[in-house]
């Protein structure tokens, strides 16, 4: 994008709408909006379109509710302008298969090969033996996973979130993620999204010390200059062990353990194994030590300074796998002192917790995590659809809440309401989520598709070195960007933007990590809220 370009009044979903789902679109010009269709029939008409103003973006800004359209080109026209939509019987899952596919491209430890990969192949990289930060005499080999974003490095918590999005994806809408994606495993049995999560967990296990706890992460004493992974040569190293890993880790195993359990049980006991394993640990060492990067390690910390939410996580995840009363009363214990039920980022894990009470243990979580929890949860995601209603743009983000990673944010709003609709049936928050939906794709106050590979006016320079590093114009597909963050921006992001307002504060520049950088965390509940979608298209 350039700076202080004029951009179209009218905003769309730059990837199309779905014909059995309403159209919205959002307006800067008032008067009335005109539909017209490919052959230039009027078809709808809303007058009285009159914009107000939107605190985050600080535009004048209506939204449209077209209502249904039949599959087909239509031009769109209001005060005076035109643009054009595409209406599709399902636009949305080519956008999902793409998010998952984006997941492979992060692959380390492994060729890119053409057949899979296209223009974006590469070799295999990060395959010489890591050292213990603790004893460097010391040496493993712990190959394979997911490069976490825009780095080179590897991160246990993160890649436990990232997986974990996946697989309740997929258990709860794998109508809308089912495809096969052309990864090496594709037609082996399984669904290529749990074959893609199954990479990461591999590594994952590798990252277990023999104790049961978790090396926090996997990278340099330093990041990477932009070049390919198969050029970063430096020293890897397994940093010290931590509770909110080992924690993170626990949950996902036991999440796991339920996913594969009929595709591959000798791995599934793997899983289970681990986790268990993991649990022990952290009963063994209650004494909570947040992590925090060794003396000359400058490398992503991914520090948490609480691992209660981790532990509940963790708790209802065992408890749900093994029916042991033990990690009921746990996951009892840490709700009763409090959770941010409807978070699901690495940094608050809560929300992924409240999903296995909600839609796994159900009634068996009993009085406290199922019907109190419930009603705790319903009314946060009413409140989220209230901050949606509230936005110029519809978008389920208060205007002080665009930080770093604001995508998760909104996506993370999004998840809350879909499962707010699955749990009580109702419909009311659903055109909500569309629009959290559109603003990834397109009907933002930046014009831009947040998602690489797609829309008109897609994020072209995202802060990921094999995209910088690769001499390819185009940036890998299927990234999603974490989008504007006015709120921990760099201070040279902050002298170029100064007081522009936090829905606009956003830099499509490769150097920009604090505004359009991608990570694998944030990929993976924008996988959930397209799989939702194309599960409905179908």
């Amino acid at each position: 994008m350039i700076m202080n370009e004029k951009l179209p009044s009218i905003r769309i979903d730059q990837t199309g709408y779905a014909s059995g789902l309403p159209v919205q679109v959002a307006a800067l010009k008032g008067g009335t909006l005109n539909v017209f269709d490919a052959e230039g029939k009027l078809v709808k008409k809303i007058d009285g379109v009159t914009p107000v103003f939107d605190q985050a973006s600080e535009d004048k800004v209506c939204i449209c509710d077209i209502g249904i359209l039949y599959e087909g080109d239509y031009m769109l026209e209001c005060g005076g302008e035109t643009r054009k939509i595409s209406v599709k019987k399902d636009p949305w899952q080519s956008v999902t298969n793409a998010l998952i596919k984006g997941l492979y491209f992060q692959r380390c430890g492994c060729e890119l090969k053409e057949k899979y990969a296209g223009r974006f192949t590469h070799p295999a990289c990060h395959i010489a033996p890591a050292a213990l930060w603790e004893d460097k005499n010391v040496k493993l080999t712990v190959t394979g996973g997911w490069h976490d974003a825009g780095d080179y490095g590897k991160y246990v918590g993160p890649g436990a979130v990232t997986a974990a999005h996946m697989i309740y994806a997929y258990m709860l809408c794998h109508k809308g993620c089912e495809d096969r994606i052309n990864i090496p495993e594709s037609g082996n049995g399984a669904p290529d999204i749990l074959n893609e999560a199954r990479y990461e967990i591999e590594w994952l296990l590798k990252m277990q010390r023999e104790d049961g706890a978790f090396y926090h992460k996997l990278t340099k004493a330093q990041f990477a200059p932009f070049i390919m992974p198969q050029d970063d040569l430096m020293q890897e190293y397994l940093m010290p062990v931590s509770h909110c890993a080992t924690a993170a880790a626990c949950a996902l195993l036991a999440l796991a353990y339920r996913a594969y359990a009929k595709i591959d049980p000798v791995f599934a006991f793997k899983l289970i194994s681990a986790s268990v394993r993991a649990a022990e640990w952290l009963d063994a060492n209650p004494g909570f030590v947040p992590f925090s990067n060794p003396e000359g390690v400058r490398t992503g910390q991914y520090g948490d300074g609480n691992v209660n939410d981790e532990l509940f996580w963790a708790s209802c995840e065992l408890f749900a796998s093994t029916g042991e009363t033990k990690y009921l009363k746990a996951a009892e214990k840490y709700y009763s002192q409090g959770l941010n039920l409807t978070e699901y980022g690495w940094s608050d894990v809560s929300g992924l917790g409240a999903v296995c009470c909600l839609f796994v243990l159900k009634e068996k979580a009993g009085e406290i995590l199922y019907d109190r929890l419930k009603e705790e949860y319903t009314e946060k995601c009413r409140r989220i659809g209230a901050i949606s209603k509230s936005s110029g743009y519809g978008t389920a983000l208060a205007p002080d809440k665009y930080s770093w990673g604001s995508i998760l944010h909104i996506m993370g709003n999004a998840m809350s309401m879909i499962l707010y609709e699955m749990l009580t049936g109702d419909t009311s928050l659903r055109n909500a989520v569309l629009l959290q939906w559109h603003y990834a794709l397109g009907l933002n106050a930046l014009d831009t598709c947040f998602v690489t590979g797609f829309g008109e006016r897609p994020v072209m320079n995202i802060h990921h070195r094999p995209s910088g590093a690769d001499g390819i114009t185009d940036p890998v597909p299927g990234l999603i960007s974490g989008g504007p963050n006015k709120y921990h921006p760099y201070p040279q992001t902050r002298e170029r933007l100064a007081d522009t307002p936090p829905a606009k504060y956003f830099l499509d520049e490769t150097m920009s990590a604090d505004t359009n950088e991608i990570a694998i965390y944030w990929n993976s509940p924008a996988i959930f809220v397209g799989a939702f979608f194309a599960a409905l298209c179908k």
